[in-house]
């Protein structure tokens, strides 16, 4: 079938060189009959079925130095064949293709099925589907005939975007964008204007275009005096000058071409009254209906000892809108007094800056006027100086951002995570690069999301691995440029609505960490394809000699670093063949990122890479497709992966029956280890639930233990999974010619196997295993039922009481820091309760799909009846 086809598509291809370019019977016919085809049209032929022209050339002279004299330089079909598939067979693809088929070189619906369902972690895959895939990616008219896929078939599906590893669901907005702003990852740029250095480079309104089609939201101006009466923006060093009117048009024309998700600007002004009036001239007739201007909707709570509090707008509700961020005139100064214009306090509003002046300095603040027209047009957001935690808890307003300069946000998040998390969960803060990067580099932004800060600001002009990193992050939720923080980076609402004040309510304790249950990710770098060499390499070869590495980005004990070993000399399809393994304790926070490196480059080895947010990937055999520097796909270069993502195993065989019996106990305790609130009431719901969560941790442990003991006798890796176990049974049983004689019948939802002969001892064993995880599922799925009822109804009754816990503390004697610690117990109570009834609900909705699973793989392989 194959030789058929590339006969037919060469035949087609000559053909349509010719006057007519129409594809006749006389043609093929004559075509097939001659050998006549040169070198030069044979390349061509060749390279538009995706064959290299070096490559093809190379092949070519090697079949022509086997040729007699008379026809060299000539080419027969058969010889375009040969040569095809010569270059275009990958053995990696070719490998996994004979894995599922059955002694065949194509898959039928069948065997795709299985391949689809075992390996790419599809379900309940239908004929129809497979048929349609092979419809789509199959070349060979009669291979789609007869529903079958072949090589070349399988190796287009797997280029497809249908095996990217970037998960399509991730291409489109999934996130609820209905919370507050201060919930949100947001993408910042820094200095936006700047195409260069911080200190002579140029200014450009380009750099807005640059950013905003990046997916950047948040947009930087620094505007000071023109000498006509026009504002203008520059970084007030030597760097050039644009016209503010220039710049806004621009964010007006692309603001909302990626994205109708809000804009917001941060204006730093440092103009006279006129040129302030003027800027908010230009903002009121340039963006029109899109400024954002509803006072009313948004006031905020200024009474922070007040048991509610007001937050933020969502994304959703400001769509289509840009939101002014700075300096604001105090509130209520519109109606006392009639002027055009007030005074605030003349304050750095980086952090750092701050610290660094003597309280002589603070004591003294200067004043600067304000236009009472500009401050007006400030809504939702207005910029603040930060002075401690404890004045923010009890003074900050929600509508108010800090900004913190590198160093100082990093001080913090090292020295004071907790409070920093917890001031994150009310407030929004704004982190800059450190002065001292005058080159424009950038910051790392995994430290400061580790703490939940929402406004990361980049210096979007400057391409490299912390730019990777970043726009990495964004590509989820439709690339909106909006991500919702995690859970345990947000607050409970619970909480707050129960505690006597705001400030309370932001030291939530940070321990629902301890809820989340660890990810192990596989990753197996198979091989890569078409790679270019390094964009900047100058003294080089034309080969190269390349090497990938994978880099995890997150919480400081997810962060880690490996390199597969270099492959010489070969660019077009190396092979890695390499498998790593990493523990990722909080996967809404990490990042994965493929980097491709000549290791034989002597001034510059970046080939190309890709990072993706590890909740965006999809598992099983997958193709990466590599970008440049800046941020452009590279045409046809990618690496081919495998992946696979499980829950970290309580059975661990490499260690000692003790070592591993006391791991298990001590992981036991900590499940259910709720800390005292000092109330009797309280902490006794709380201990009510300690026998059920420990009971469930027995059942979720169970059925861990039985899919390792099946996969052990199966005689497969750790990381396969059920549908694979099924497969390998099956395999074992048609060898043994006893695929008839152990059948396995639905009974109620439940699988139940039926012998008619005596197993050979191997297969006896597998399938023991195999029913006893149908077993442990069950009684997970049976007794969790029950015992999640329990918990919900606890964590009801403790709902009930949160509206009191004020007065019930108060009630237990309980003031000052001991009133806090009660608070903060509660809250990591009431975390890890949640936390234990999701991770059982989760094990509970796996063990219904592992039963699925086993359904689904037994009518593939025939075991069903």
């Amino acid at each position: 079938m194959r030789d058929k086809w590339l006969r037919d598509a060469f035949a087609v291809g000559l053909s349509s060189t010719s006057e007519s370019e129409q594809v006749n019977h006389n043609e093929y016919q004559t075509l097939s009959g001659k050998n006549s085809i040169d070198e030069e049209e044979a390349v061509r032929l060749l390279g538009d079925y995706g064959i290299s022209g070096d490559k093809a050339k190379l092949r070519l002279q090697e079949i022509q130095t086997r040729k007699p004299d008379d026809v060299r330089g000539l080419f027969s079909p058969e010889d375009l064949v040969d040569v095809f598939k010569k270059l275009s067979t990958r053995p990696e693809i070719y490998h996994l293709l004979v894995r599922y088929s059955r002694n065949q070189d194509f898959l039928s619906t069948e065997d795709f099925t299985l391949f689809l369902e075992a390996e790419q972690g599809m379900s309940k895959v239908t004929h129809e589907k497979c048929l349609e895939i092979i419809q789509k990616f199959e070349p060979s008219t009669e291979a789609r005939l007869l529903g079958h896929l072949g090589i070349d078939g399988f190796t287009n599906y797997l280029l497809s975007s249908e095996c990217d590893i970037f998960n399509e669901n991730n291409r489109s907005i999934c996130h609820e964008m209905d919370h507050p702003l201060s919930h949100y990852f947001i993408a910042t740029s820094h200095n936006t204007f700047l195409l260069a250095d911080q200190l002579k480079g140029p200014s450009s309104a380009d750099g807005f275009i640059h950013a905003l089609r990046r997916g950047c939201r948040c947009l930087e101006l620094h505007c000071f005096d023109g000498s006509d009466g026009q504002p203008l923006i520059h970084n007030g060093t030597l760097t050039s000058r644009i016209p503010l009117s220039e710049a806004l048009q621009v964010i007006s024309n692309y603001g909302f071409e990626k994205t109708n998700y809000p804009l917001i600007l941060c204006m730093e002004i440092q103009c006279s009254i006129s040129q302030q009036e003027r800027i908010a001239q230009l903002l009121m007739e340039i963006f029109g209906e899109k400024l954002f201007l509803n006072h009313l909707s948004l006031s905020v709570n200024t009474d922070m000892n007040s048991s509610k509090y007001r937050p933020l707008p969502s994304p959703n509700a400001l769509r289509g809108k840009i939101i002014i961020k700075s300096k604001k005139l105090p509130p209520g100064f519109s109606n006392e007094f009639n002027r055009e214009y007030g005074e605030i306090i003349d304050d750095e509003d980086c952090y750092e800056d701050n610290k660094r002046r003597s309280k002589k300095e603070l004591s003294n603040k200067k004043h600067r006027k304000l236009s009472r027209a500009f401050s007006d047009l400030v809504c939702v957001l207005r910029s603040a100086p930060f002075e401690d935690f404890n004045t923010a808890f009890n003074e900050q307003q929600s509508d108010q951002v800090c900004t913190f300069s590198e160093n100082a946000a990093l001080r913090l998040a090292t020295s004071d995570a907790e409070e920093f998390i917890n001031y994150n969960k009310l407030f929004i803060s704004r982190v800059t690069p450190g002065t001292w990067r005058v080159d424009s580099s950038n910051l790392n932004p995994q430290d400061f999301w580790n703490v939940g800060c929402q406004m990361v600001a980049m210096n979007y002009q400057t391409a490299g691995k912390f730019m990777d990193v970043y726009f990495g992050r964004f590509l989820s939720n439709g690339g909106c440029g909006y991500v919702l923080k995690p859970n345990y980076l947000r607050p409970d609402n619970t909480v707050i609505n129960a505690t006597s004040s705001s400030a309370t309510a932001g030291r939530l304790s940070t321990n629902v960490y301890s809820s989340n249950t660890p990810q192990i990710l596989h990753i197996k770098i198979i091989s890569a394809l078409h790679l270019p060499r390094p964009e900047q390499a100058e003294l080089k070869a034309n080969s190269i000699d390349p090497y990938v590495v994978v880099q995890i980005f997150g919480v400081p004990r997810d962060t880690d670093e490996v390199r597969t070993k270099t492959i010489y000399h070969n660019s077009e399809n190396p092979q890695f063949n390499e498998a790593f393994e990493f523990e990722i304790a909080f996967p809404e926070l990490a990042l994965v990122r493929f980097v491709v490196l000549d290791d034989d480059s002597l001034d510059y080895d970046f080939i190309g890479q890709y990072t993706v947010p590890f909740e965006c990937i999809q598992t099983g055999y997958r193709h990466v497709h590599l970008h440049t520097m800046s941020g452009d796909l590279i045409a046809n270069a990618y690496l081919f992966v495998h992946i696979v993502i499980n829950s970290k195993s309580l059975a661990i065989p490499r260690r000692s029956v003790s070592r591993y019996h006391r791991s298990l106990m001590r992981r036991k305790l900590r499940i259910a280890s709720f800390r005292s609130v000092y109330n009797k009431q309280i902490d006794d719901l709380f201990k009510s639930v300690i026998q059920p969560l420990e009971t469930a941790f027995e059942y979720r442990h169970s059925v861990e233990q039985s899919l390792y003991g099946l996969n052990e006798m199966c005689g497969l890796p750790d990381i396969s999974n059920v549908k694979q176990c099924v497969r390998k049974i099956a395999s074992r049983l048609q060898k043994a010619n006893l695929i008839g004689d152990v059948t396995i019948r639905n009974q109620s939802d439940i699988p139940i196997f039926e012998y008619s002969t005596i197993l050979p001892e191997l297969s006896r064993q597998s399938v023991v295993a195999l029913e006893e995880v149908i077993n442990q599922c069950r009684a997970l799925i049976d007794n969790g039922t029950i015992i999640h009822k329990k918990l919900v109804s606890v964590q009801t009754d403790i709902s009930d009481l949160s509206k009191d816990i004020p007065r019930l503390l108060e009630t237990s004697g309980l003031r000052g820091k001991k009133f806090t610690k009660a608070i903060d117990n509660f809250s990591y109570n009431l975390a890890l309760l949640h936390g234990q009834t999701d991770l059982l609900n989760k094990a509970k909705q796996d063990a219904n799909i592992t039963i699925q699973q086993i359904f689904e793989a037994a009518e593939t392989t025939h075991l069903l009846v």
